[in-house]
Order: C-alpha cells, then structure tokens, then sequence
C-alpha cells in the first residue's frame, strides 16, 4: 500500500476535507488548483516512489483544470482515481496516537469525497 508521511499533518487534510464537503462548485477554482499545487508539492517534496502515482495524479488534474476548456468526465474520472489512492494510503512511520488515528480517518474520508465527487462528474 501506498504510504502518506507522517508529515502531513491532519489540519491539513480536515482543511481540505472541509472544502470539499461544501461541493465542488462552491470551491473557486483557484483555490482548487492552489490546494493541487500545494498537495503535489508537499507529496513530491517527501522523495517517497510509492507516492508519486498520487503526485502525478495531481499534476494531471492541474492540467485538466487550466487548460482549454475543462472536460469534466476527464476531471472526474481524474477525482476517481485520486480517491482511491488516497484512501488506499497509509500513514508513514513516525506518527503516533491521536495523530496517526486522525489522519487515517481524515485520508479515509477525503479519498471518498474524491471519489463520490469525481463520480458525480461521470468519472
């Protein structure tokens, strides 16, 4: 399995998990793409092979986003994808407790907001 580094820390996640439960349309599209940016640099930035399908993943949706005319079945299919990564994830060694529970079920929970909004899309 994938595995999430300790480093990413569970505001983070809830951060982006709160955007995500108020929809996709109520998420300006350049906050979208910052949160992408921000996510892909920080998972690039861990070095870890076992992360960069995610990466790339966010690098692909990034595109998706800012190029001509968004195709949404491409992004949700993209979302889909991402979603089962993520939820797929563990959390990397070195975190402990409350911390480790909390990032377990907040990637839990973002990957199936990636997932059910990326099929609400046709991916």
């Amino acid at each position: 399995m994938d595995l999430i580094p300790h480093e990413t820390e569970a505001a983070e996640v809830a951060a982006t998990i709160d955007d995500l439960e108020r929809g996709l349309t109520q998420l300006p599209l350049s906050k979208a793409i910052n949160k992408i940016d921000d996510w892909r640099r920080k998972i690039t930035e861990t070095g870890r092979d076992d992360l960069q399908p995610i990466a790339a993943g966010l690098g692909e949706l990034h595109a998706s986003l800012t190029g001509e005319g968004i195709d949404a079945a491409a992004v949700g299919t993209l979302l889909v994808r991402l979603g089962e990564q993520t939820e797929a994830a563990e959390v990397g060694p070195g975190t402990t407790g409350d911390t480790t529970d909390g990032l377990i079920a907040g990637l839990k929970r973002l990957g199936s907001l990636l997932r059910h909004a990326g099929s609400a899309l046709g991916g």
